[in-house]
Formats: structure tokens, C-alpha cells, sequence
């Protein structure tokens, strides 16, 4: 076997992390403080729960965006604030390749895209293994602005 590591073959920038906090509206608030009472008034159930941090996953998704959890409430910070950011991108010229922890993300993340003319593909654990790569080249042969998947499905080599 012959292992090569990626700075000794690629000719890559360093990685830039950038922190941004965003303030949820009052509505997605709304649904966050009701995981998260709903949470504290069962504390006492969590050490018997099947999957006690399955709960402390609902306050992130909350956090994502409130359709996850709620048929009326469809809002999101986080994702008015990465149009911005993708619009920006596309704008300097660029591609953007977004990752989500939840399949249930990639739909409002590629409907908001669509509704702003970019073209996105996404690759989830649902996608065919023989359209993935098809999905890949599609990006970087300039078919499309923006890659949306899951960590898992595409957490490695993209």
C-alpha cells in the first residue's frame, strides 16, 4: 500500500474557519424554547429514554431551521444568512459546497438556491452510488454553482 497525504500531493490554501453567530427570529426562538422546556419538564425521563441525546439534536434542528420540527413555522436564520453568503460567492465567482448533518436540511437549502437561480446538486446517504459521481464531475465542470449534501455522503473528497 502507498499512503500519501494530501499536502505532499495537492497544492492546496490553508483551510479559513470563520465563526458567525446569528440571531434566530422570535419565532424560531419560539420553537426552540418549547424543545427546550419540553426537554427540562422530562429531565427525570432521559436517563430511560432510547436515545437520550436524540433530544439535544431536536434543539439543533431547531436552530437550523424550524420546519424540521413544525408544519407552520418555516423560518431560519441560518439559512437567510447562507443565501447571502452563496450569492456573495457567486458573485467573486466562485462555488460553494454546503454540508448538513440532517437529510431533511438539503431540501430547504436547495429549494431556497433554486428560488435564487443558482443550480445545485445534492448528494445525500439516498443517492445512487452510480449518480454521485456524475453529481461530482456536474460541479466541477461548472453544471453547478452549489454541492449540497450530508457530512456523511459527502464529508470525504469533496
Amino acid at each position: 500500500m502507498l499512503r500519501r497525504k494530501k499536502e505532499e500531493v495537492l497544492d492546496l490554501p490553508e483551510k479559513t474557519y470563520i465563526e458567525e453567530y446569528v440571531e434566530m427570529s422570535s419565532a424560531q426562538k419560539k420553537i426552540y424554547d418549547e424543545v427546550t422546556n419540553e426537554i427540562k419538564d422530562n429531565i427525570d425521563q432521559i436517563s430511560i429514554a432510547p436515545n437520550p441525546l436524540a433530544e439535544l439534536i431536536r434543539m439543533r434542528q431547531a436552530t437550523g431551521f424550524t420546519g424540521i420540527l413544525s408544519s407552520t413555522v418555516q423560518e431560519s436564520a441560518k439559512l437567510d444568512r447562507m443565501e447571502e453568503l452563496v450569492e456573495e460567492a457567486k458573485e467573486n465567482g466562485k462555488k460553494v459546497v454546503i454540508f448538513s448533518n440532517w437529510t431533511q436540511m438539503t431540501t430547504p437549502i436547495t429549494t431556497r438556491l433554486l428560488s435564487k437561480g443558482l443550480r445545485a446538486g445534492v448528494i445525500t446517504g439516498e443517492t445512487k452510488d452510480a449518480d454521485r459521481q456524475a453529481l461530482v464531475d456536474g460541479f466541477q465542470n461548472g453544471n453547478y454553482d452549489v454541492m449540497v449534501g450530508t457530512t456523511g455522503a459527502m464529508g470525504t473528497g469533496l
